[in-house]
């Protein structure tokens, strides 16, 4: 007696992930040599979330130790064998020889259902399910794991015939929150000024450096529209600003923007119980040297930087934004800046940052599926936010349409 699971879609890493609006439909197969008795088959559908962290010692003598954590974000079993009409059996009931198909229809839950009654210090978050991922911090002081399995058990009578199980694991990821837009600020818009001195590569026509007041002013600015939320595999839709303000400065010199820098940095936080560990990675969208862009007064112009110099660049393929119990990544899209006196001669550079954070969506949606029964748009779920989107976004509501108090209406 062997049980497989026969999917309705393939599951290859080159397919696409399941989704909450996705059925997970396929059959059990139960394959016997002869006849034999079966007690009850189960389906089971599950997430499971698991964290481990290098914990605070509390003796000096102890070796490294970890503080660990696993349990279900949710859970779902349908016995698919004996039909519900049928009485209960010790006994159980008897299957003929050869393949014995048992059909199943699931379905991924939109929020997790999470608990654990073993580790209360756990603060369970009812949210969005996070998408199958796996991360590991630096040294090993944290690991991580969201995974998703398709489980079919066959129970059997008998005091010594053991249950016969299969496995598949299955690829996950959220759907992209629904944001309604009257809670949201206009624009999303982070500025960074930096003096620019004189330096000592100037010409030698120019005054001494102790005498000259050319130091200059200069304005970096990043803007995107709000909510800042960055798509995978789509543009940045990303505006640069570099002007020159308040700079009293001899005629002729000019200030060049050298170097252009983007990059996404990614925030992975793990946290079991009190301890916590937090680690940064970083994707280079754009890496641009030896420009001669010359910037502009910013009483006569708005500085405006030609998007020509990023307008190739994508968000790459990536695990969306997300929070769970014990698990935490975001995201925020970091901009440096290059600039200089002088367009000829020896070139010293002063970098200006600035940075704007962000979440990453997948750019799915949720859709009408062709076989379920959904006729208007009213009847789709509602997608809630990440935990933590407000305060990481910096999104202020407006107090003429939500209250200041109220929580998110996914968390009401």
């Amino acid at each position: 007696m062997k049980v497989a699971i026969q999917l309705d879609r393939p599951i290859s890493d080159h397919d696409p992930p399941f989704t909450c609006m996705d059925y997970v439909r396929g059959s059990a197969v139960l394959s016997l040599q002869r006849a034999d008795a079966v007690s009850r088959v189960t389906v089971i559908l599950s997430g499971t979330l698991f964290s481990s962290v290098v914990a605070a010692a509390t003796n000096p003598l102890d070796g490294t130790l970890h503080a660990m954590n696993s349990h279900k974000l949710f859970e779902d079993n349908q016995p698919i064998f004996p039909p519900l009409d049928l009485p209960i059996s010790s006994k159980g009931f008897s299957l003929p020889q050869g393949s014995n198909v048992f059909p199943f229809v699931l379905r991924f839950p939109l929020l997790s259902t999470c608990s654990d009654m073993n580790h209360d210090w756990i603060k369970h978050l009812n949210t969005t399910l996070p998408p199958t991922t796996k991360v590991q911090a630096p040294n090993n002081a944290a690991t991580a794991e969201a995974k998703y399995h398709l489980k079919v058990k066959v129970e059997r009578p008998g005091r010594f015939k053991p249950d016969l199980t299969s496995q598949l694991e299955l690829k996950f990821t959220p759907l992209d929150p629904s944001l309604p837009p009257p809670m949201l600020n206009p624009v999303s818009v982070r500025t960074s000024r930096s003096l620019l001195r004189t330096l000592s590569g100037s010409p030698p026509s120019s005054p001494p450096v102790s005498d000259r007041l050319d130091n200059s002013v200069i304005t970096f600015e990043a803007s995107l529209p709000s909510p800042a939320i960055l798509h995978t595999k789509h543009h940045l839709p990303l505006k640069l600003f570099a002007v020159i303000k308040s700079a009293p400065r001899i005629p002729g010199t000019s200030v060049y923007l050298r170097t252009l820098l983007l990059s996404l940095r990614t925030e992975t936080i793990v946290t079991v119980g009190p301890n916590s560990t937090t680690w940064f990675s970083s994707n280079d969208l754009v890496s641009l040297s030896g420009l001669d862009t010359e910037l502009s007064e910013g009483a006569a112009e708005s500085g405006e930087l030609d998007d020509h110099l990023w307008k190739d660049a994508t968000v790459p393929n990536m695990t969306p934004s997300f929070t769970s119990c014990t698990l935490v990544q975001q995201h925020s899209l970091v901009i440096v800046g290059g600039f200089s006196y002088e367009k000829n001669g020896p070139i010293q550079t002063r970098t200006i940052k600035t940075s704007i954070n962000v979440d990453i969506h997948t750019g799915i949606r949720p859709v009408p599926n062709p076989d379920d029964i959904v006729e208007t748009v009213e009847e789709m779920p509602f997608v809630p936010w990440r935990v933590g989107s407000e305060r990481h976004l910096g999104i202020v509501r407006r107090s003429d349409s939500i209250s200041m108090n109220a929580p998110p209406p996914a968390y009401s």
